[in-house]
């Protein structure tokens, strides 16, 4: 096979349906939503899109409304309490610093599955009760990367690429323009204990450890005083697993880029999120001159289409069916989103000794 049929073999670069549910036996489906802040209302308006019978919605401040709310579904019943009713989907979108604890106060109603907004825990420590909760196989992790068509055919293709000689990820964005009617300074993004672009990025640091693997140690390098916030506006991360793996992620540049380039013994692959488009590239040869070839993934560029995407898959993995398969993609366990947290803590380590340091979890 040659590089330019290497896309025409991909069953994961076929033609994907927009999610839809469609549950098992026609019972209705419930989800509820913790938290009300922009992801939390997102999740509401994918889940109600995906087709979600019963939504409730519990903010974390007692005595909110949905009144003035036009991001949040009608549909959606405001609550303050978890409701007597079983739940197929619990999401936990609300501050880091609160994960674990509200996660577990999921786990104890018993729904079907959690769905748990990135990072984890502020550190990787901070997760152990949920890593030895008895219902922790039913937590997954917010990873919206790995949902991203691209990134499926990515992950299909680069085992037939050779041996990998080096990766080199990029992900940058201007933190000012992420919330435009916020202050930033005053968001969780620039407090030290819970925010930081290490933790707001994490699911950079989660896609390739699945291409590539995990590292066992890393060195790190951060960097501060652009934005004047508490917290790392960046951070330069190198580790060698399977080979030279350098990751650039900041919020200081406004010009946003994301992208991974993954150089083999015989070409390299590139996945372009900005550009929703992965490429093959390949040298010249002595019959041949260099080249490349690419395919455009226009869906990835709608976000709720990817989240939609990520919810339907934790559904059937909870044993609801849906129709779209959504077998070509796999979501991030709890461990795998632990495991992304423990190279944080590692970087902040790594970074203010100056040494090569360990991950541990």
């Amino acid at each position: 096979m040659t590089f330019t049929s290497y896309f025409d073999g991909s069953s994961a670069a076929g033609s994907l349906a927009l999610p839809r549910l469609e549950a098992a036996g026609g019972r209705n489906i419930s989800a509820l939503v913790r938290g009300t802040g922009s992801i939390g209302a997102r999740h509401l308006r994918v889940l109600q899109q995906l087709g979600v019978e019963k939504l409730y919605a519990w903010p974390v401040r007692p005595g909110s409304s949905l009144q003035d709310r036009p991001d949040i579904p009608a549909t959606a019943e405001l609550v303050d309490a978890y409701p007597e009713a079983p739940l197929d989907l619990v999401v936990v979108a609300t501050d880091t610093r609160r994960h674990v604890e509200d996660t577990l106060e999921a786990l104890a109603q018993a729904p079907g599955a959690v769905l748990l907004e990135k990072p984890v825990a502020p550190a990787a420590a901070d997760a152990k009760a949920l890593l030895e909760h008895a219902r922790a196989g039913t937590i997954s992790v917010s990873a919206p990367l790995r949902f991203h068509q691209g990134f499926a055919v990515a992950a299909e293709l680069l085992p037939r690429l050779g041996r990998i000689t080096s990766a080199q990820l990029v992900s940058q964005s201007w933190l000012p323009s992420w919330r435009p009617n916020r202050d930033f300074r005053s968001s969780y993004s620039a407090r030290k204990e819970d925010g930081g672009v290490l933790r707001d990025l994490v699911h950079d640091i989660d896609y390739p450890i699945m291409l590539l693997g995990a590292p066992t140690q890393l060195r790190s390098a951060l960097g501060s005083g652009i934005l004047g916030i508490e917290a790392e506006e960046s951070a330069d991360i190198l580790w060698d697993s399977p080979a030279a793996v350098h990751l650039r992620l900041d919020y200081v540049t406004p010009v946003k880029t994301r992208s991974i380039r993954i150089a083999t013994d015989q070409g390299a692959l590139v996945w372009d999120v900005v550009r929703n488009r992965v490429a093959l590239e390949w040298p010249a040869t002595e019959s041949a001159s260099a080249g490349s070839v690419e395919a455009v993934f226009g869906n990835d560029a709608d976000v709720d289409t990817v989240l939609a995407r990520q919810s339907l898959s934790i559904l059937q993995r909870a044993g609801i069916d849906g129709a779209t398969t959504m077998d070509r993609f796999r979501p991030a366990s709890l461990e795998e989103g632990v495991a992304s947290v423990a190279i944080c803590d590692a970087a902040r380590t790594a970074s203010a000794s100056g040494r090569t340091e360990k991950v541990v979890w």
